[in-house]
């Protein structure tokens, strides 16, 4: 018999895993950007609230990072 199907395609998961890492870092801290500049337009607060998101968006992503390199690595220690 060959290789089963999850075998099969298990580098192609990993490869996948590893290509959202720029996205996820592009995109968190843009939306957390855009989330902050509507609050502080619709509660008049300046830019406060637009760096504290514009913050949170780099933890949240740096965080995600980290989760999808460790999902790779099981990933590929199970081959």
């Amino acid at each position: 018999m060959g290789p089963s199907p999850q075998d099969r395609f298990r580098s192609a998961r990993v490869i996948g895993l590893l290509t959202m890492i720029p996205l996820v870092l592009a995109v968190a801290p843009l939306l957390g950007y855009g989330i902050g500049s509507v609050l502080d337009r619709w509660l008049h607060t300046g830019q406060v609230l637009r760096l504290v998101f514009l913050g949170l968006g780099f933890v949240a992503g740096g965080r995600e990072v980290v989760r999808i390199a460790r999902r790779a690595q099981e990933e590929s220690d199970r081959a």
